[in-house]
């Protein structure tokens, strides 16, 4: 089927704060060869996006945010192959995809598991990614406690969780409110503080295989530190730590292998993650949330009014 007239799609006009981002209407443009079009169930929300938006990773104005999503494909160049208008995908490393409709390439899909919700479908991938990712830079043992700075967020919900089920004592912090929650993902909580590093000399004195930045936390750099010269490691996925710190910053691989995994292990129920969605047009409270830095589990932007998705989607 040939996509004709426009569709919805978050737009930032200009960087700043979330109230740059707006709805507009746009063109559908004809499809690329090797490329195919697919209507979006679900739009993930990513601190990347943030970032972004923000003006920290340069680039143009305007653009549409959004990097993973769950959705139909309605659209296939003729030349390609292992991909079916109808299908049933969940896509990653794709910009422009807080939208009715995406573009992306047959190779950053995978199946969407019929058993899995569609918000989870559209809530894992990016955030799941980040995670693996990490943990094959780390190639860490249970011998020792790993420190998770951000643990009830959605990069660090995966984590913990990853790390947990290889047997991984895990030390996650985030705030006092948040500690029952990641108790119950498997981790011991800390909550933030001005004596945290002070705390944590005194409680694992021992140290710590590893300490893990996922949110930027001002005081990841002293405790980074503090783990390197007892001679573990420390890592970030936050650029401003990494500016800030000199921490290693941790460059996120995607594949359709780690994504399907990590679909897998969500549709059996091995892996949770809470999900908060929010329709396309709230997508500033959505950004408002990542800024917050302070959201549980992951934001999605709910899409299921796409006039483009087939009714039963």
């Amino acid at each position: 089927m040939v996509t004709t007239g426009t569709y919805r799609a978050a737009v930032a006009r200009t960087f700043g704060p979330p109230e740059v981002l707006g709805i507009a209407d746009l063109p559908v443009a004809p499809l690329a060869p090797g490329s195919i079009r697919v209507a979006v169930r679900v739009g993930g929300v990513n601190p990347v996006g943030a970032a972004i938006r923000s003006g920290s990773f340069g680039g143009g104005t305007p653009f549409v945010p959004g990097t993973e999503f769950a959705g139909v494909v309605t659209e296939v160049a003729a030349e390609v192959t292992g991909v079916a208008v109808g299908d049933e995908v969940v896509g990653f490393g794709t910009p422009g995809s807080d939208a009715e409709l995406v573009v992306t390439s047959a190779d950053r899909v995978v199946a969407k598991p019929a058993d899995l919700s569609w918000e989870l479908a559209g809530a894992v991938g990016a955030v799941g990614q980040t995670a693996l990712t990490v943990l094959d830079a780390l190639q860490l043992s249970p011998e020792a406690p790993v420190l998770v700075h951000g643990g009830s967020g959605g990069v660090g919900t995966v984590l913990v969780q990853l790390l947990v089920a290889a047997g991984i004592p895990v030390v996650a912090t985030a705030s006092a409110a948040r500690a029952d929650y990641l108790r119950d993902l498997g981790a011991t909580p800390l909550a933030y503080g001005p004596d945290l590093p002070a705390q944590l000399k005194a409680e694992y004195p021992s140290g710590f295989a590893a300490s893990i930045d996922l949110a930027g936390t001002p005081q990841a750099g002293a405790i980074g530190q503090a783990v390197r010269e007892a001679g573990g490691a420390a890592v970030t996925i936050a650029l401003g730590s990494a500016r800030s710190h000199g921490i290693p910053l941790i460059q996120v691989q995607r594949s359709q292998a780690r994504l399907t995994r990590l679909l897998a292990d969500a549709a059996s129920g091995r892996l949770r993650m809470p999900v908060q969605s929010l329709p396309l047009a709230e997508v500033v409270e959505a950004h408002r949330r990542l800024d917050s830095g302070h959201a549980l589990g992951k934001t999605v932007l709910d899409l299921s009014d796409n006039p483009y998705l087939p009714k039963a989607a």
